[in-house]
């Protein structure tokens, strides 16, 4: 007998799904076949077995595993379109080898770069709609309107009853595939902490009880850097500075603004802050085998800050994660891309509405809102565009440096 149900969201948390799955195997339902366009999953009746499911996007069609993956008990169910079903009978303990997940993390980001678009094409629709509502208020005689009134009423309020369920179904996605893309990038970086990743450079890691002492007694010290993604250079030499100095970088915070120094010896150390798309297995496996520890990884779905640092004895080369300068400048032009991209049209917009606040202000005095709203929005102004001249400095800095 085959069945079906219904599962449409079944993409946006593969990991979810993989269990549901697998708990279908065990009631004897047998995956046969999965349409993509009406999100129907269907199963054939069987035997109840016990199996793990591991779920992939490849962009190559009809591509099989490979040996390695064969060798350790995997099978391809199906593939059905670029997402690819695969099955293991093995105990999950006894499984050394596991299907890579890098293609769901790069295709579920650009699913959030598309929500985010129209995000922000949501938020500026409304604010033109409250720009609009605002002049239309300081105009109308009466001093109010409905535009639901009258024959053609309906059409507003579909409208925004549309706009407010699209506006969620947004946010939804959004959440729910960053915290997907976390779990999946979490199940290749975990595997590094036994080479250092995610370690301190201390070599014993100290216990909870025990920092709070040191804290109290001033061995442990916290201090704080926002913004330092801005100006990555200036980061790097200011931790190493600390390392010269006798405080030795004992933790970053999960925000990557603060970070604990434990006071000992004056040290030689290298930091490096990199900025990556994609995380990915190798990356980490590349850089932790050169003998750098990744102190700080950031969980932002847009990109991926990583913090590596390594000691190395004075007198000798200083190591270097970039070799290349010509890699080097690249990684620094695209950060200031990077941010660019996500501030200078919110800069953009702002000062459009400042302009059309001024506009406004011709023809009727500003009430106490709307004089607050254009200092907040002056106030954004400035720190959108010190965050853009910071990279472009940084970029410069670096290109200087390398001439």
């Amino acid at each position: 007998m085959i069945i079906k149900i219904f599962r449409p969201l079944w993409s946006y948390d593969v990991q979810k799904t993989e269990e549901w799955l697998a708990s279908m195997a065990q009631k004897g339902y047998e995956l046969i076949r999965i349409n993509r366009l009406t999100r129907y999953f269907y199963f054939q009746q069987g035997e109840p077995k016990a199996a793990n499911y591991r779920i992939v996007f490849d962009k190559v069609p009809n591509q099989s595993l490979s040996k390695g993956l064969l060798n350790f008990g995997w099978t391809k169910v199906l593939q059905s379109g670029k997402w690819v079903v695969t099955m293991n009978r093995l105990p999950l303990e006894q499984i050394r080898a596991l299907p890579d997940r890098e293609g769901i993390v790069k295709h579920n980001k650009k699913i959030m770069y598309i929500f985010m678009g129209i995000l922000i094409y949501l938020m500026v629709a409304l604010l033109n709609v409250i720009l609009i509502s605002t002049i239309a208020l300081s105009v109308s005689k009466s001093g109010h309107f409905n535009v639901f009134n009258g024959p053609f009423g309906f059409i507003p309020a579909t409208a925004l009853g549309l706009s407010i369920i699209l506006c969620i179904f947004t946010v939804y996605s959004l959440i729910t595939l960053n915290k997907t893309n976390q779990r999946l990038t979490g199940e290749f970086i975990q595997p590094n902490k036994q080479n250092g990743q995610g370690t301190s450079p201390l070599k014993d890691r100290l216990s909870k009880n025990e920092e709070k002492r040191l804290k109290s007694s001033g061995q442990l010290v916290l201090k704080w850097k926002i913004g330092w993604m801005y100006s990555p250079d200036r980061l790097e030499e200011w931790l190493e500075g600390m390392e010269e100095k006798g405080y030795n970088l004992y933790s970053v915070g999960k925000t990557g603004t603060a970070f604990y120094f434990k006071k000992g010896k004056p040290r030689k150390m290298c930091y490096c802050a990199d900025l990556q798309n994609t995380a990915d297995t190798n990356y980490f496996n590349i850089h932790t085998d050169s003998g750098w520890i990744c102190l700080y990884h950031s969980s932002s779905w847009s990109q991926k800050w990583v913090l590596w640092g390594q000691e190395y004895v004075p007198g000798k080369a200083k190591p270097q994660i970039y070799s290349d300068k010509l890699n080097h400048l690249k990684l620094a032009r695209r950060i200031a891309l990077t941010y660019s991209a996500m501030f200078l049209p919110l800069t953009i917009l702002y000062m459009y509405i400042i302009g059309l606040n001024v506009r406004l202000s011709t023809y009727s005095n500003l009430d106490r809102l709307q004089i607050i709203n254009m200092i907040l929005y002056a106030i954004l102004i400035l720190m959108f565009g010190s965050y853009v001249s910071r990279t472009w400095l940084y970029y410069n800095r670096l290109r200087k440096h390398h001439q």
